[in-house]
């Protein structure tokens, strides 16, 4: 091997040219990559909040608008005798009646279950119209008790012509007139009750909602059974 003197170097200090190069050269890249490590490291330590991962704010809460809820009352009854239309059918309520016991058509003698009494309701229905008109489905005439709804039931009272055995048309301009049976609690009286009709339901409605009828979403019509 070629062995080189270095001017500023005594005579018996020999060192070896090109390993002093590579060793140089490659301390020189080891010092480089750490340097690089440790910039990257500062700056990543800068950018990375403590906690761990990066924190996004958190979205304000709101509260979502409740739906406004419709207050609706039962229509004011009018007294008996007033008539309602609707559509081509007149209707009233003639006369309400209350009886411990009735005799019927076939001459026996009834009387109402333990508790009870008859309430009967005088009706009167005519066809405005030209062209042939149904008769309300008893179950589309109620009596009211505050919150209590009763329904009818057959009578068949001597001389009172029963509701519940009635055609089920009428032609045009024709009207007629019947009766209606309810039981009801022995406790209640005329000034306590109130009779509805409900052409497009069978029950009054409880859970009143917007629409242009006074309760609930169906049509009503109430008149007082005291006189």
């Amino acid at each position: 091997m070629q062995v080189f003197y270095h001017p500023c170097q005594q005579a018996g200090a020999i060192i070896p040219n090109m390993m002093t190069h590579r060793v140089v050269f490659r301390m020189t890249k080891a010092g480089a990559l750490v340097l690089s490590s440790l910039i990257g490291l500062v700056i990543f330590t800068a950018c990375t909040p403590s906690g761990g991962g990066p924190t996004l704010p958190a979205p304000e809460s709101t509260a979502s608008p409740q739906p406004a809820v419709a207050t609706k009352s039962m229509p004011t009854p009018v007294a008996s005798g007033m008539k309602v239309i609707y559509g081509d059918l007149q209707v009233v309520m003639n006369q309400a009646e209350i009886t411990n016991s009735y005799l019927t058509e076939y001459g026996s003698m009834r009387v109402p279950p333990n508790g009870m009494k008859f309430l009967w309701i005088h009706i009167g229905l005519v066809n405005l119209g030209k062209s042939l008109h149904n008769l309300p489905a008893p179950e589309h005439f109620s009596v009211l008790n505050n919150s209590t709804e009763f329904k009818p039931i057959y009578g068949h009272r001597k001389g009172h012509l029963d509701y519940l055995t009635m055609t089920t048309n009428l032609v045009g301009g024709q009207a007629v007139d019947a009766w209606l049976r309810f039981d009801i609690p022995a406790a209640l009286e005329l000034k306590d009750l109130m009779f509805a009709f409900l052409p497009e339901s069978t029950q009054v409605s409880v859970g009143f909602s917007a629409s242009n009828y006074p309760a609930g979403d169906h049509p009503i019509y109430l008149w007082m059974c005291v006189p």
